[in-house]
C-alpha cells in the first residue's frame, strides 16, 4: 500500500488546479489506503470526497501529510470518530509546517545548489563556455550533459528519498499536528545546505575572477591579481556577515553598492574595466 502510494504521489501536482490547488493529485495518492481501510462502498466515497477540499503544500514533502492522513484513516474506518473530527485541522497544519521546510530545502537550497553543481563538473572537465561566450573550442559531448545531469541527479536523489522517508515516517506516527517534524534536524540540514550552497558560490567565484584576471591581466602584478580575485570574495563575505545578523538581502545590496563607491572613488579604479 505504501508503495502504491510513493508511486502516485509523483503525479500529486498533475491536476493542479486554482480552485483547491493539489486536491486531486492527494486524493489520487491517497487512494490505496482508503480502498484498504473501507474496502468499497459509500464509506469509501465519503473519504475520497473529504480529501477533494483544499489542498497545497511542497509536493516533495506532502509525502509526510499523505502518510499521517492514511493512518488516520485507518484508524477512522476502524471506530475512532475522532480522527474524522482531527483529520482537516491536522492535515491543514501539517502542510502549512512542511511548506515552509520544504520551501527553504528545496525551493532556497538545493534547487539553486543544481546550478552551482553543473558549472564546478564543467569546470573541472575543462569546459569553460559558460564563463567565456566567444570560446571557438566546442567540448565533448559527454561533459556538456555531465554538467546539467549532475545537479539533476544529486536533486532528485534526495527529493526521491525525502517522499519516501515522509510516507513512512507519516504513516508511523500518524494522528498528530505535529507528526513527523521531528524525523530529521530541518534547522540543521538548512544550515548544512546553506553552507554547502556558499562554499559551492565561493569556490565558482574564485575560479571565474581567477580564469578573468589569469586571461586579461597578461603580467599583473601579484597586488594587482590579489585585488582583482579579492573584491569577489569581499562582495560575497559581506553578503554572509550581513545575513547571519538577520540582515536582509536589500540590506547587503546597499551596503555592497555603498561599500563600492567608497573604494572605487578612493582608488580611482574604473569597475567595468578591471577584470576586461
Amino acid at each position: 500500500m505504501l508503495f502504491k502510494m510513493f508511486l502516485r504521489s509523483f503525479l500529486l501536482q498533475a491536476g493542479w488546479n486554482y480552485e483547491r490547488f493539489q486536491n486531486l493529485g492527494f486524493a489520487f495518492a491517497l487512494q490505496p489506503a482508503l480502498e484498504k481501510a473501507y474496502a468499497g462502498g459509500d464509506r469509501l466515497k465519503a473519504a475520497l470526497l473529504r480529501h477533494l477540499e483544499i489542498f497545497n503544500t511542497q509536493p516533495y514533502m506532502a509525502s509526510f501529510v499523505l502518510g499521517n492522513v492514511a493512518r488516520m484513516e485507518e484508524r477512522a474506518a476502524a471506530g475512532d470518530q475522532d480522527m474524522v473530527k482531527h483529520l482537516p485541522g491536522v492535515k491543514q497544519a501539517l502542510a502549512s509546517s512542511f511548506a515552509s521546510i520544504g520551501d527553504r530545502i528545496f525551493w532556497g537550497r538545493l534547487k539553486p545548489m543544481t546550478v552551482q553543481l553543473c558549472l564546478l563538473v564543467w569546470a573541472g572537465c575543462g569546459f569553460y563556455g559558460w564563463l567565456f561566450t566567444d570560446m571557438t573550442e566546442t567540448p565533448a559531448f559527454g561533459v556538456l550533459l555531465a554538467g546539467p545531469l549532475s545537479g539533476i541527479a544529486v536533486y532528485s536523489v534526495f527529493s526521491v528519498y525525502i517522499r519516501w522517508k515522509g510516507l513512512k515516517a507519516g504513516y508511523a506516527c500518524g494522528g498528530s499536528a505535529n507528526c513527523a517534524l521531528d524525523a530529521a534536524n530541518w534547522p540543521r540540514l538548512i544550515r548544512l545546505l546553506s553552507a554547502a550552497g556558499f562554499a559551492m558560490s565561493l569556490a565558482i567565484v574564485l575560479l571565474a575572477f581567477g580564469l578573468l584576471a589569469g586571461f586579461n591581466c597578461g603580467a599583473c602584478r601579484p597586488a594587482d591579481l590579489l585585488l582583482k580575485i579579492g573584491l569577489p570574495i569581499a562582495v560575497l563575505a559581506l553578503h554572509r556577515v550581513a545575513r547571519a545578523f538577520g540582515r536582509s538581502v536589500f540590506f547587503s545590496a546597499g551596503l555592497i553598492l555603498a561599500a563600492s563607491v567608497l573604494l572605487f572613488g578612493l582608488l580611482k579604479l574604473e569597475p567595468f574595466k578591471l577584470y576586461l
